[in-house]
C-alpha cells in the first residue's frame, strides 16, 4: 500500500482556534505550576536531609537553615523565579543538591 493512513492535524482557525490556543496556554501554565511545586518539595527535602526538620536541634545535622532566597531557573527559553531554602554548614555555604543539578541540567528549560 502506497497511501498514508494517518491524517495531519491542523490548528483550526476562528473561534475554535482561539479556544485551542487558550487551552494550550492554560495547560502550559498548569505544567509550570506543577513542576515548580514538585521542585520546591524536592528542595525542602534536600534541606531537611542536611539540617533536619525545621526548628529541630539535633546532633546529627551537618548544617543549618539560613533563610530563603529567590533564584531563577530556565523555562522554555526564559527564566522563572522560585523561592528556595538557603543551607549552610558550620564553615561555608552548602548548595542544595537538587537546585545545583536542576540548574546544570536545565530541567524546566527543555522542551520535548
Amino acid at each position: 500500500m502506497k497511501r498514508f493512513s494517518t491524517m495531519t492535524t491542523a490548528v483550526p482557525s476562528g473561534p475554535v482556534g482561539k479556544a485551542f490556543e487558550e487551552v494550550s496556554a492554560s495547560f502550559e501554565r498548569f505544567c509550570l505550576a506543577a513542576g515548580l511545586e514538585t521542585f520546591s518539595a524536592m528542595l525542602e527535602k534536600d534541606a531537611e536531609e542536611v539540617c533536619g526538620a525545621r526548628h529541630a536541634r539535633g546532633e546529627g545535622r551537618r548544617g543549618y537553615r539560613w533563610g530563603r532566597t529567590r533564584g531563577k531557573i530556565g523555562f522554555h527559553g526564559g527564566k522563572v523565579e522560585l523561592e528556595r531554602p538557603r543551607v549552610r554548614d558550620f564553615d561555608a555555604k552548602i548548595v542544595v543538591a537538587s537546585w545545583e543539578q536542576a540548574s546544570e541540567e536545565d530541567w524546566l528549560g527543555r522542551w520535548r
